[in-house]
């Protein structure tokens, strides 16, 4: 009987699931058409200050600036925008935890990492004065 009542309740939610799922497609269908509305507002705010760029340079400036603004405005009400809003939060408050080495720790690093390119340095080139003998050897005879 139990068992019964939660297979109901799982298709109940699959039922919702599949009813919710149209509607997230809808949102990022108008979150690109926002996107696109976007750039095509600033595109616009472009093209608008080089058609004004020979009449006046305060409406040519003027133009650009709020076809620019305009965009970026409708861009950050977009789903995408508002996703990419979010992100820049969460980055800075990883950037916040982050444990960033002291003076001290940053120089000893950078010895030991200039002392193994150093020993690797010398292994390359006695790699190679011996390789180099070896083929000059095999070339001598023939």
């Amino acid at each position: 009987m139990n068992t019964k009542k939660k297979s109901d309740v799982i298709k109940a939610e699959q039922t919702a699931s599949k009813k919710t799922a149209p509607v997230k497609g809808q949102e990022v269908k108008s979150g690109k058409a926002m996107v696109w509305l976007a750039a095509l507002i600033a595109l616009v705010g472009i093209v608008a200050y080089y058609y004004f760029e020979d009449v006046n340079a305060l409406y040519a400036f003027g133009a650009l600036i709020a076809g620019i603004a305009i965009g970026a405005g409708v861009f950050f009400v977009s789903p995408s925008g508002k996703n990419l809003v979010v992100f820049f939060k969460e980055a800075r408050m990883e950037l916040r935890r982050v444990v960033w080495p002291s003076m001290d720790e940053t120089r000893k690093m950078t010895i030991l990492v200039v002392i193994v390119m150093v020993i690797t340095l010398l292994f390359l080139m006695f790699v190679d004065f011996i390789i180099k003998n070896i083929i000059s050897f095999i070339l001598s005879f023939s």
